[in-house]
């Protein structure tokens, strides 16, 4: 599934906008499995060379959101959720175009592009971790981004 059921923001775990989870947090508050799964994802994200990690809260439909930045420019996001954990990664055009002839795209990863909505010229790509070749396709996907903004423009 490539677009969030109906209802699916409002399961976020952390739904007070007064209380920022602890970075740590969702690997005690989710199932195992998802927590394995969050944290495989965390780990990729933070491995990529100068990226930040924040929890902050994206507002009412979103909740509490773990972000990846370079540079102050948006990589992905991870959601810890009552059904599990899943992440979005947003896309300039550019890198759109570039990525939709990339080799080796699981097809999650191609569904989460083409039915992402466009926001202010970004697609906002969103798709759950239903196992851990989704995790690692996510992963790989936003490292390829991350590439992209290292090269000289």
């Amino acid at each position: 599934m490539s677009r969030p059921p109906q209802g699916y923001w409002a399961t976020n775990l952390y739904l007070d906008p007064r209380k920022r989870p602890k970075l740590e947090a969702p690997l005690r508050d989710l199932s195992p499995r998802a927590a394995s799964r969050f944290k495989k994802a965390r780990e990729g994200l933070r491995a990529l060379k100068h990226v930040t990690e924040q929890v902050v809260f994206l507002g009412t439909v979103y909740k509490w959101v773990w972000m990846y930045e370079v540079g102050g420019r948006k990589l992905a996001y991870l959601h810890p959720m009552a059904s599990g954990a899943s992440g979005t990664f947003v896309l300039a055009e550019a890198e759109e175009q570039e990525l939709a002839q990339a080799n080796g795209l699981l097809r999650a990863i191609r569904d989460a592009m083409r039915d992402g909505d466009v926001r202010d010229g970004m697609r906002w790509c969103w798709t759950e971790f239903p196992d851990l070749d989704v995790v690692d396709a996510f992963v790989d996907l936003v490292r390829r981004k991350h590439h992209f903004l290292a090269r000289p423009e």
